[in-house]
């Protein structure tokens, strides 16, 4: 998401040094026996957020609003799906419904284990074929919006670095903050970004803030997650998303109208270029 004075007035950040933390504090986890914060690694970290709020079959109906430098704004709604094919294959799709200028514009991606992610976009005015994304345009923007290709896939962790860095209070709630770095040479050639930071709220493990920095270290843009729900036990989701470009100075909102966990309502067939071509979404 997304920075400005007004942001920088609402939220208030204070460094805590590890040291601080006792030894024995003990955060309730999925396991019986809790998790010791201060032996936590940055990897242990997103593993614990993996382990709790990864499900296999996902879906939502979103509202979005996009808000450019003078303020105008324009409204959209798009349903996500998300299935996992296999241990080694999870597939996701977006698509738009409304404005009727965009409606069946859709986000197709195959995310695989092994190898390379495939990804295909579909604009149902150039025609019924859908286009495929090269690696190189990973880092383009999707749809005016201020998320990128990289953005809208769950990224494999092992070729990233997670480094811990001080614990900090964000609005009142403390925060486990980590530095997310790309390591796999090819990934750090196609990727937009030099480095992420993470803030991550200790006593559920939900990501709060993301700081997306280029490859000068200069901050792009910022994403607030907030007005968290608890689905069940330690599932939690947030239902409000601020993503916000510094440099472009522009912003994308996003509410969570409707989610679903039922893997019968979200069927293989979905993720398929016959059911995105044919519009087959509102039937």
């Amino acid at each position: 998401m997304k920075n400005s004075a007004l942001w920088l007035a609402m939220i208030c950040i204070i460094s805590l040094p590890l040291h601080s933390l006792a030894a024995t504090e003990i955060i309730p986890a999925n396991n019986k026996t809790g998790l010791i914060i201060s032996e936590l690694s940055g990897r242990d970290i997103l593993n614990e957020v993996s382990l709790r709020h990864d499900q296999k079959y996902e879906f939502e109906i979103q509202a979005m609003t996009l808000v450019d430098k003078q303020g105008n704004q324009e409204t959209r709604e798009m349903h996500r799906y998300k299935r996992q094919i296999n241990a080694a294959e999870t597939r996701y799709v977006s698509v738009f419904l409304n404005p009727a200028g965009i409606k069946g514009v859709s986000l197709l991606t195959w995310q695989h284990q092994n190898s390379d992610d495939d990804q295909w976009l579909y604009l149902p005015a150039y025609g019924k074929k859908m286009k495929r994304i090269a690696k190189g345009g990973r880092k383009n923007y999707f749809m005016g919006t201020d998320y990128t290709f990289e953005d809208l896939v769950a990224e494999a962790k092992d070729k990233f670095a997670y480094q811990r860095l001080d614990d900090e209070i964000l609005d009142g709630v403390q925060t486990f903050v980590i530095q997310a770095q790309a390591t796999d040479a090819k990934l750090k050639k196609a990727t937009g970004y030099g480095f992420r930071k993470l803030w991550i709220q200790q006593d559920n493990f939900m990501l709060l803030r993301t700081d997306f920095f280029d490859k000068r270290e200069r901050l792009i843009k910022r994403q607030l997650n907030s007005d968290l729900v608890q689905i069940k036990d330690n599932l939690w989701r947030a239902n409000k998303i601020e993503l916000e470009h510094f440099m472009n100075q522009h912003k994308t909102l996003t509410s969570v109208v409707k989610r679903g966990f039922d893997g019968n309502a979200i069927p293989e067939k979905y993720f398929t270029e016959r059911t995105i071509i044919k519009g087959m979404w509102d039937r």
